[in-house]
């Protein structure tokens, strides 16, 4: 009963979206993904998946990429990246999944999991003040991010008190709370600090970008970096 991550799966089973534009490491990825996924996660195992998740731009659209996803072992933790045009309201990503049979599948919005003895929040993210570009736009939107952060991580320890088998808390974010130069955003950094969170993982980076990533703890949490192409599409074990 493991529990793995990646994020950015980019699957494009219905799009015409190939990821070998952004260079070599993409290529067969989807190929990859299955056999590295296949070769280590048991039917009893949970994989964090943090966003960007299908290129498909509506629901209905992402049928072919979520049963890909069904199809392999373990249960699969839904975190919304930028690129999820489909994700809807909770509500209808539920439906969505029963009417479907995608009974592997859980969506993570505002809310928290729990799975043997770690409790898990998130929320997309967006790109934080110290970076080059932001925007007043993007303060809006950042700040609309920290208050879903806040929210999850909410009921994260709402879980963890009521069930004394919790032991770690873990935050995933799809976009890096990370700074122009490598620096954790303190906006971020208090809110996991101020519940507990032991890990945070995050994605949304790629190719050379990751060499700008920050992977280590600084103040009581671990960061790290779970993008599929960073992890050369393997599954993290968040047990070891």
């Amino acid at each position: 009963m493991a529990l793995y991550a990646m994020s950015d799966l980019h699957l494009s089973l219905s799009a015409d979206k190939p990821m070998d534009i952004f260079g070599s490491a993409w290529h067969n990825y989807m190929e990859r993904i299955y056999d590295n996924w296949c070769s280590r996660i048991t039917s009893d195992d949970l994989v964090i998946v943090g966003g960007d998740i299908s290129w498909a731009m509506y629901l209905e659209e992402a049928i072919e990429d979520f049963k890909f996803l069904d199809a392999l072992p373990g249960h699969k933790l839904l975190v919304r990246g930028n690129h999820d045009y489909w994700w809807e309201s909770l509500s209808k990503l539920k439906a969505f999944s029963a009417a479907h049979g995608f009974d592997s599948v859980s969506f993570l919005q505002n809310d928290a999991f729990v799975w043997q003895g770690s409790v898990i929040a998130g929320t997309r993210g967006w790109i934080v003040p110290s970076s080059d570009s932001f925007s007043a736009s993007d303060r809006k939107i950042y700040e609309r991010e920290l208050i879903r952060l806040e929210l999850s991580l909410k009921a994260a320890q709402r879980l963890a008190e009521s069930d004394l088998s919790v032991t770690r808390r873990i935050a995933v974010l799809h976009y890096p709370p990370i700074g122009a130069h490598g620096e954790v955003d303190p906006s971020v950094a208090k809110l996991l600090e101020k519940y507990g969170v032991s890990l945070c993982l995050y994605g949304h980076l790629h190719g050379p970008a990751c060499a700008d990533s920050f992977s280590g703890k600084s103040g009581a949490v671990s960061y790290a970096l779970v993008s599929a192409d960073h992890l050369a599409f393997i599954p993290c074990n968040l047990d070891l």
